[in-house]
């Protein structure tokens, strides 16, 4: 029973990213814009109106070569138009799997190296220490009240903590459906480098959660365990499980609620939007799976990547290159087709 609900849990995050995605497509599609053919279609002219299967082809004409490559850019520029959010599927992609090959590289090569585990695991004991003498170590405690008095809490929990992807996906169709295209820009350009900034410092500064530490301070794993609910998209030999500095998590669920709360024009979701950080710092505490001071440096992520986030700017020409290659972008033109986004 139990790993037939994995394997659906397997199945399910994936289909409904699919889904959200699809839904994006098909809510902001753009009527394209009629071509000469449909114009004279319109005014009656019979040799428009009885046109082969190709729209591009006159009748009795017999493509060649180079005609069929020219056909195919042409279809694939009128798909482009009609479905504009295509390009946001593609950078969501681009920069969520960079970002975690990155990180399932990372992982693999560290893999047995127990010098750089007791690195990290010194780390997270030097955090604790210090949130100790502040008086921030409150994790142990709240895990241990949460399993004593409210187990039944650890499974919704760890949905909560495995449903950031998909939350984060509903974020970027609904900032790309209402918000002005340069405040949608900023955005998407702040959490490509809100991934940047975090890989970094994960790689520099090594640091076991809170659950991972020796059995003498308590912490129980409850995210790999029966009560869990993870699958093999997060338990794999390819994640990355020293990485709890800092916490992405807890720096992106506070970055989406500031941009609902600035930026949203509906004012219900701007009422409900704070509520998501709140379950997610409970949620990391919870399962011990980032210190408090993980959530406070993972607030600062956004903040610098916010700041100084037209540094992903600099892929604009690799971006106008691949436009390029698949014709949806004229090289003698200055400017990318309204039908593409203009910049990163």
């Amino acid at each position: 029973m139990a790993s037939a609900l994995g394997a659906l849990r397997n199945v399910v995050e994936p289909a409904f990213i699919v889904f959200a995605f699809t839904v994006g497509a098909l809510i902001n599609r753009r009527r394209p814009d009629h071509d000469d053919d449909v114009d004279s279609c319109e005014r009656g002219s019979e040799d428009s109106c009885s046109r082969p299967t190709s729209p591009l082809l006159k009748p009795g004409m017999r493509a060649e070569s180079g005609e069929v490559s020219r056909i195919n850019k042409k279809l694939l520029v009128r798909f482009y138009r009609t479905f504009p959010f295509l390009a946001e599927i593609w950078y969501w992609n681009a920069t969520y799997w960079v970002y975690q090959l990155l990180r399932a590289f990372s992982a693999r090569m560290i893999a047995g190296n127990e010098a750089v585990f007791a690195r990290a695991r010194d780390h997270a004991i030097s955090i604790l220490k210090l949130e100790h003498c502040i008086g921030l170590d409150i994790e142990l405690g709240v895990q241990q009240y949460v399993l004593d008095n409210m187990p039944w809490m650890m499974s919704y929990l760890a949905k909560i903590y495995y449903f950031h992807i998909s939350l984060g996906i509903c974020f970027i169709i609904y900032c790309y459906t209402f918000l002005p295209p340069n405040t949608f820009q900023r955005i998407r350009r702040t959490i490509a480098m809100d991934n940047v900034i975090a890989f970094v410092v994960v790689t520099t500064y090594r640091c076991m959660p809170p659950r991972m530490l020796p059995a003498e301070y308590g912490f129980e794993d409850v995210l790999h365990g029966a009560k869990g609910g993870g699958n093999a998209w997060t338990h794999n030999k390819f994640q990355l499980t020293i990485a709890a500095m800092p916490s992405l998590h807890c720096g992106t669920a506070l970055f989406l609620a500031w941009c609902i709360c600035r930026f949203s024009p509906h004012r219900p979701l701007r009422l409900v939007a704070p509520l998501w950080p709140m379950a997610m710092l409970f949620t990391i505490v919870a399962t011990a799976n980032h210190f408090i001071l993980d959530a406070v440096v993972g607030a600062m992520v956004p903040l610098l990547g916010w700041r100084f986030n037209r540094a992903v700017l600099v892929l604009l020409p690799l971006q106008n290159k691949v436009l390029e290659g698949l014709g949806l972008k004229d090289t003698e033109e200055e400017n990318t087709p309204t039908y593409m986004p203009k910049e990163w």
